[in-house]
Formats: C-alpha cells, sequence, structure tokens
C-alpha cells in the first residue's frame, strides 16, 4: 500500500492492498476519529476498503485526522503494514469576524498632523488564514460623525486597524468628540462583517486630565532635565502623545482597570531622532501588575539615549 494523503469528501477512495487480488483481504482503521476520540467519525468497509465519514466535520474544532488502515487475510493475520492515512478539513468561511470591544475609545490632541495614530482596533476570526482567505480580514471606517470639517478626518490601516488623523483641522472647541463606525470583514474584505463604535475625544490644546486618571505617567528627558513631549505611547489599544510637560491624557480612566498585567510601550525612536540624538533603545517597554484597580497609579519613565529608568510613582 502507498502513502497518501486525503481531502475531505462524504465518500472516499477505497484503500486496496497489492495483495488483494491473491487472497481475501479484511480491512480496519484505527487511530483519532476511529476508535480513540471522537470515536466512530471514520469508517471503513471491511470487504472493500471504502473509508467513509459519518458526520460533518467542523475545522475549527479539529483541522487534521491521522488514521491508521491495516490489511488482514481471512485468518487475522498482517498482509501489509500498517499505513498512515491524514485526513485535512479543508476551511469554509463559517464564521464571522468579531470585534474584541462594542465600543473602542481614543484621543487626540488638537491640530494634530495627518499620520498621528489615535488607536487601533481588533478583529478576530476562527477560519484559516494561512491557507485560505476566509479568515484574513480588512477593517474600514464606513462613516464619521459629524462630518465637518469634512468627512474623512480619520483613516484606518485595512490590515492592522490602526486609526490615525488623516486630515488637519481637529479643534476641541468645534467637535470634541468624533464617532467613527468601523468594519471588519473576512476573505480580504469580500465575506462576512462585523461593525463596532470608535469615539474620537479631540484634548484642547493645554488641557490636562491627569488629575482624574487611574493610570498616567510623565516622561523626563535626563539629558536636559526637561520633560519629554510627544514620544508616542500605546497602551491597550489606545496611542497616546506627552505634552509639552511630558505627560498625557490617562491611559485607564476610572472605572476601566481590572487586575491584571499591563504593557505600556514608549515609542523613543523617533522622539530623539527628532532631537538629533541615535537611541540604543527603540522603544521602551514597562510591564506592571495592577492589584487594585480602584487605586491610582503612576509610572514615571527618566529616558536618555541609552538607558532609562522607571518606578512606580503617586
Amino acid at each position: 500500500m502507498l502513502p497518501c494523503t486525503l481531502a475531505l469528501l462524504l465518500l472516499f477512495l477505497p484503500i486496496k492492498s497489492t495483495k488483494d487480488k491473491e487472497i481475501k483481504v479484511f480491512y480496519s482503521i484505527t487511530g483519532q476519529g476511529a476508535d480513540s476520540y471522537p470515536v466512530g467519525v471514520f469508517t471503513i468497509e471491511r470487504e472493500t476498503g471504502w473509508l467513509e465519514v459519518t458526520k460533518p466535520l467542523d475545522r475549527e474544532e479539529i483541522d487534521k485526522y491521522i488514521l491508521f488502515s491495516h490489511a488482514v487475510s481471512a485468518n487475522g493475520q498482517p498482509v501489509e503494514d500498517p499505513m498512515e492515512i491524514i485526513i485535512t478539513v479543508t476551511d469554509q468561511n463559517d464564521n464571522r469576524p468579531v470585534f474584541t470591544e462594542a465600543v473602542f475609545r481614543g484621543t487626540v490632541p488638537e491640530w494634530a498632523e495627518p499620520g498621528t495614530p489615535v488607536l487601533r482596533v481588533l478583529g478576530t476570526e476562527a477560519d484559516d488564514a494561512v491557507s485560505s482567505t476566509n479568515g484574513v480580514v480588512v477593517y474600514s471606517i464606513l462613516r464619521q460623525r459629524p462630518d465637518h470639517p469634512q468627512p474623512h478626518m480619520f483613516a484606518i490601516n485595512s490590515g492592522t486597524g490602526v486609526i490615525s488623523v488623516a486630515a488637519v483641522g481637529l479643534v476641541a472647541q468645534v467637535v470634541p468628540e468624533y464617532t467613527l463606525d468601523v468594519q471588519v470583514a473576512d476573505v480580504e474584505g469580500y465575506g462576512l462583517q462585523a461593525t463596532a463604535t470608535v469615539l474620537i475625544k479631540v484634548q484642547a490644546e493645554g488641557m490636562s486630565e491627569t488629575v482624574n486618571g487611574l493610570l498616567t505617567t510623565h516622561v523626563l528627558n535626563t539629558v536636559t532635565g526637561l520633560p519629554a513631549a510627544r514620544p508616542a505611547e500605546l497602551a491597550p489599544s489606545v496611542f497616546r502623545w506627552t505634552d509639552h510637560d511630558g505627560r498625557c491624557p490617562p491611559l485607564l480612566a476610572p472605572g476601566q482597570a481590572k487586575a491584571g498585567t499591563y504593557k505600556l510601550r514608549f515609542e523613543t525612536a523617533a522622539y530623539w531622532q527628532g532631537l538629533g540624538h541615535t537611541s540604543f533603545y527603540p522603544f521602551v517597554e514597562v510591564v506592571f501588575t495592577i492589584a487594585d484597580p480602584a487605586q491610582k497609579l503612576h509610572i514615571p519613565l527618566l529616558i536618555s539615549p541609552y538607558s532609562y529608568t522607571t518606578y512606580r510613582g503617586s
């Protein structure tokens, strides 16, 4: 017998021994889906060698089965070595993508330049994204409210879900908050869809919210002894920019935090490049644990091109 790989069919090609023209041969199968969990998914006709599937298969549950076929004579003696059969369950686009949150929230400073990142939306998809496009998702913005000063103040990276400023003209006194309807669709944007809401608050210049925040930070340039303005900072799915005082809006507002482990990522390379320095660290990540979600937490960061220090502040 020859090794083979079979795709899913209701009725597979028969398994045949090279001895079946000489003697009477009987066939059986063992392995996953036969005599081990899930038992009975596959059966084989004892005399003909026809391999059959007894019920629908779900790739999201089990994407591959490994069986072994056996051929014996009438007296039960093996006439062939066991043959491995690999059955691959091909994917169907039967799962709709899902956003990780129903409402995403972000903050952006007024007069932010085009290209300034605001936040990232994230959708998950259970279908196969490796050997098919069923699980390949594409993001898009369906609608912006209000639609002034123009209807396309924000853009979204179709592959990553990062939303950034697309046009100048963000003024907090004119439009303090924007609402975006965003979509994620599988099959590279042509399949099943899901939608979510994005709320983007425009922060007025000089406005400070650090007092009321649960999780805050402050970045200091130890080379100059001055606050580090505008190194990008990333909280879970939320982008922030430090102001002229090295501070930024709260990363977690009261009621948002849960007990667990969090990570802050400071994009320091662009900051140092803007000052004409080469940085040894392209970014700084601070991993910490929130034990009491009701307790305020401040994490200062002291940076230089070749070192950084952080500690729990008050």
